[in-house]
């Protein structure tokens, strides 16, 4: 018997069982997700035990007949009950003092580079200006904040090695995750293919790290108004992509 009979039986029956056996044949996209948590201060059970509960709660509320595959409709669930277990924890990291140094450059190497170059600069353009190695720019940023940052386009692949969708994360984190959240996911998905560089930075950081307009622009050396026109045009093109 499929999977998908499977829940077609569970919506029906709502028999434990086969709850059951549906949350441990998706187990192992609890494994795949809290890779990128690991080594963060938490231990590995406690973070699978964490996505396992968030399994557990997705397998209760999907649907099988609205069309979705269940792994886009678990991973918001999973990845956004991880972060708020993170966020309930308040960890921080203890960063070495060399790093915190050089880890105070980097934004103000980004507001230059962005400046001239037009764009977020890369981690190699960052290094050549601050005369060190990427791989020392890596672990400045990485030791200056709490949580990773995650590529705009990183997607879930049930195989298996990619890891989350990134933006289905963050309506995961910000609303209650479900079946909004992704096709909300595949509107942003395509708007994010038309947006500039710079308004992708804009988006990264108004709407996933919940920045103001002033923090950006203090940022970036710009306006606000310069962030504030950026912002409408993100919002004219998602609103060009909601009435089609």
């Amino acid at each position: 018997m499929t999977n998908q009979e499977l829940f077609k039986q569970y919506v029906e029956t709502k028999d434990i069982e086969l709850r059951n056996a549906l949350v441990e044949s998706y187990l192992y996209m609890v494994d795949i997700l809290i890779r990128k948590y690991l080594n963060k201060g938490v231990d590995y059970d406690d973070l699978y035990q964490v996505g396992a509960m968030a399994l557990v709660s997705a397998v209760d509320r999907f649907d099988p007949n609205k069309g979705f595959e269940f792994s886009s409709f678990a991973t918001p669930t999973i990845l956004g009950e991880i972060k708020r277990y993170f966020r309930d924890k308040e960890w921080g990291v203890k960063v070495p003092r060399r790093l915190k140094e050089l880890s105070a450059k980097v934004p103000a190497a980004k507001e230059h580079l962005f400046g001239q170059l037009q764009r977020v600069p890369t981690v190699a353009e960052i290094a050549g200006y601050l005369g060190n190695t990427e791989e020392q720019i890596l672990e400045a940023m990485e030791g200056g904040r709490a949580y990773n940052s995650y590529s705009l386009n990183q997607t879930f692949d049930e195989v298996g090695d990619v890891g989350e969708n990134a933006i289905l994360e963050r309506y995961a984190a910000i609303d209650e995750t479900g079946y909004d959240s992704v096709e909300y996911g595949e509107i942003i998905d395509i708007v994010l293919k038309k947006l500039s560089e710079s308004e992708k930075y804009i988006f990264q950081k108004r709407y996933i790290q919940n920045k103001t307009q002033t923090q950006i622009a203090q940022e970036l050396g710009v306006s606000q108004m310069t962030i504030s026109r950026g912002e409408k045009s993100i919002k004219k093109k998602f609103n060009e992509e909601l009435q089609k």
